[in-house]
């Protein structure tokens, strides 16, 4: 007899910054779950949350950044050993607050070539596939 095994899903959100051709990533702790692997900044969607208020949250939490969600890039599911992970990438902008890193080790900027070079998260993985096909990353008018 087959044992079931009940595989439960999470609704995870990242934010894919640009500037001048290049996007921001963060680098996660030694001490958290894929430590020192690189990400798109965001996190996990609360009970109750809409995706685009999550993801505010979460880079306000770990950046201290103030950003605008701009548009959904691409939703990416992702089977993992007892979870499935439900990725949704926006596309943001800026609008105010000093960079700290809260929850990260570095950040950096890098295009998709540079992006593909670094160890990231097997999601962010597939979305750098998807952003290096791209003829350019959005371009967002800072309203005064």
């Amino acid at each position: 007899m087959e044992k079931e095994t009940s595989i439960g899903s999470m609704k995870v959100t990242a934010a894919l910054i640009p500037s001048e051709g290049r996007l921001l990533a963060a680098q996660r702790p030694p001490w958290k779950k894929f430590g020192l692997l690189w990400e798109f900044p965001g996190g996990k969607v609360e009970p109750g949350e809409g995706l685009e208020e999550s993801l505010v949250r979460e880079i306000k939490e770990e950046l201290c950044l103030d950003i605008r969600v701009r548009g959904l890039f691409k939703e990416i599911s992702q089977q993992g050993h007892d979870l499935e992970i439900n990725l949704h990438a926006y596309w943001c902008e800026i609008r105010g607050g000093t960079l700290q890193l809260l929850e990260h080790v570095a950040i950096t900027w890098a295009n998709p070539s540079e992006l593909k070079q670094m160890d990231f998260t097997k999601a962010d993985r597939l979305l750098i596939d998807l952003l290096e096909k791209l003829p350019e990353f959005p371009k967002f008018r800072t309203e005064g």
